[in-house]
């Protein structure tokens, strides 16, 4: 029994770092000629989520000290390509206010448990708590501007409306196993579910992205407006009288 538990957990952990790649092949094929800056971002993203995953299979083999700041590194640059996206997608000039000033505070309260409160000693549940707290309300703020402002139905098959929601789906079923890794890092049973469920989430998020690699872009989507008939003035003339 022991040994098929093993087995699984091998196959996912194989299966996760396989679909980090999978989202690159789908770039390739779908829009290696695309020119839209939120799909240069992703771009960036994934190139450096293929990066860390190696490096962090490579950390952890040694049993390096490092491994710890890698996490650490990888939960700021997460974060930092999230906000850049949204930055960039986000019509409204208020929010993308809101969006520089949460990315400034999130970096400086990372830097300041680095340094003062965790010391780089362990994975720290706090600030992952706080990144996913800011991502989701961030990728609510854009569904939200995106269903006020828009009447088309096309809108909501685009790159950029797919990417938000695989990163809403992504940090919501995580969030929790963040919040209690920390303080229950030490339990084996804890251990195994988290990687489960984290393997599990990765898998979903790198087949989402492949997804949003298949749709528009939106540039290519044209905005439609409400569209008033013209009046027959004559018409409207003759039923008045």
């Amino acid at each position: 029994m022991k040994l098929n538990v093993t087995a699984i957990l091998k196959t996912l952990l194989y299966t996760g770092i396989f679909s980090t790649t999978l989202h690159l092949v789908f770039y390739l094929l779908f829009k290696r000629n695309g020119k839209q800056k939120s799909l240069r971002v992703i771009l960036f993203y994934i190139l450096y989520c293929i990066f860390n995953e190696g490096m962090n299979y490579y950390l952890y083999r040694i049993q390096s000290t490092g491994y710890i700041y890698n996490l650490y590194s990888f939960t700021i640059l997460e974060y930092s390509f999230f906000c850049y996206l949204i930055y960039l997608i986000i019509p409204k000039t208020f929010i993308k206010k809101i969006v520089l000033f949460l990315w400034a505070a999130f970096i400086i309260l990372e830097i300041i448990d680095i340094i003062f409160i965790n010391k780089g000693e362990a994975f720290d549940s706090f600030t992952s708590g706080i990144e996913c707290i800011i991502i989701l309300f961030l990728c609510i703020a854009y569904l939200f501007v995106q269903l006020r402002g828009s009447i088309s139905l096309s809108i909501y098959s685009t790159f950029d409306f797919w990417v938000v929601i695989t990163f809403l789906i992504y940090f919501s079923g995580t969030f929790f196993l963040y919040i209690l890794a920390q303080s229950m890092g030490r339990d084996v049973s804890f251990q195994r579910q988290y990687f489960i469920i984290n393997i599990a989430f990765n898998i979903l998020k790198n087949i989402l992205l492949c997804i949003a690699m298949t749709k528009k872009l939106n540039e290519s989507v044209k905005p439609q407006k409400a569209v008033i008939p013209e009046l027959d003035d004559e018409l409207f003339f003759r039923e008045k009288i």
